[in-house]
């Protein structure tokens, strides 16, 4: 199967440097927003080019982030999520059920969802630096997701500006966005893998939109409705930052954008298995109390507050 089924777009017109690229819809800004479009309601992911976030900053952030999974166990448990108290904070390895068909998955994690919380547990006392440099790369996505929607909203044939109501409160305790880091540990014995057990199971996405950086191990796979669901790869692309739509998302455009199931396997080379593969992942989704309704003003789904949806997702999928 070709690997370059997921299309790529040049995101130069929104670039992070400039500063005001909404102030007039250019023909540039309307080709690209059918350019994601075309993406979003086919296979409903996109890579991102040129798209203004440092390639500097990002090895800095994976660096930092790093240095916390080379801890003891006791040390990262300092800072473990507290189930309904907390959307910051560590996940163990095998504490989320991604597919509860099989195993958990073969990964830890590490959230911080209110970036501006003044009473979240940062791992400063461990890593001094940790803060400093996770909050720019959290603003610097947030920025990012911002023009995405907005590209989203223009391919939709709406105001740029219709999803905005739903994100007012992003980056503090009554937002819905969420930075996660994943690290999936090496694996020198295959033996020691459960039967059926992979690095992340095939799932949806939950909310609104995802923004993806990997590393170059791979692993990740998307589901491809032009081949009837067949898995096709999201090869690594250094420099790219990978979209996808979210199940609330799909729900919202009343399924004009599609909620795409992936996966995240265990590399069959064995020169990858021996390397941690990372990836940081940021979930756009809407306020907790956002009332979501179908853009098109149909009733195809009933209305549903963005908190109620998640939390209900979030249930099935973690063990505590």
């Amino acid at each position: 199967m070709a690997t370059d089924e997921i299309p790529v777009v040049d995101f130069s017109a929104l670039n992070l440097e400039n500063k005001d690229p909404f102030s007039e819809v250019s023909k540039e800004i309307e080709d690209l927003a059918d350019q994601v479009y075309q993406a979003f309601s086919t296979i409903g992911f996109v890579y991102l080019r040129n798209h203004g976030i440092p390639q500097e900053m990002i090895d800095t952030v994976f660096k930092t982030y790093d240095r916390f999974f080379e801890f003891s166990q006791d040390v990262k448990e300092k800072y473990t999520k507290d189930k309904g108290t907390s959307s910051s904070g560590w996940d163990a390895l095998e504490r989320e059920s991604t597919n509860p068909e099989r195993p958990g998955d073969l990964k830890e994690s590490f959230d911080v969802g209110a970036v501006y919380d003044e009473n979240f547990n940062w791992p400063n006392k461990d890593i001094p630096t940790f803060q400093r440099t996770v909050t720019p790369i959290y603003e610097s996505l947030m920025a990012l997701s911002e023009r995405m929607l907005s590209l989203m909203a223009i391919g939709l044939k709406l105001e740029p500006n219709k999803f905005a109501y739903a994100f007012e409160n992003k980056g503090t305790s009554s937002g819905g966005t969420q930075l996660r880091y994943n690290y999936y540990p090496m694996i020198a014995d295959v033996s020691r893998v459960k039967p059926g057990q992979i690095r992340c199971g095939e799932h949806t996405d939950y909310g609104g939109i995802t923004l993806l950086i990997q590393d170059d191990v791979g692993g990740l796979e998307v589901s491809n409705i032009k081949y009837d669901g067949q898995f096709v790869p999201a090869t690594p692309m250094k420099g790219t930052v990978l979209v996808n739509i979210g199940d609330l998302m799909q729900r919202w455009t009343s399924d004009r954008l599609k909620s795409t199931v992936h996966r995240v396997l265990i590399p069959e080379v064995e020169l990858k298995r021996r390397v941690p593969r990372r990836s940081l992942v940021f979930f756009v989704d809407p306020d907790p109390s956002s009332l979501i309704t179908c853009l098109d003003g149909s009733s195809k789904y009933p209305p549903i507050t963005a908190g109620e949806w998640i939390k209900g997702k979030l249930n099935a999928t973690y063990s505590y």
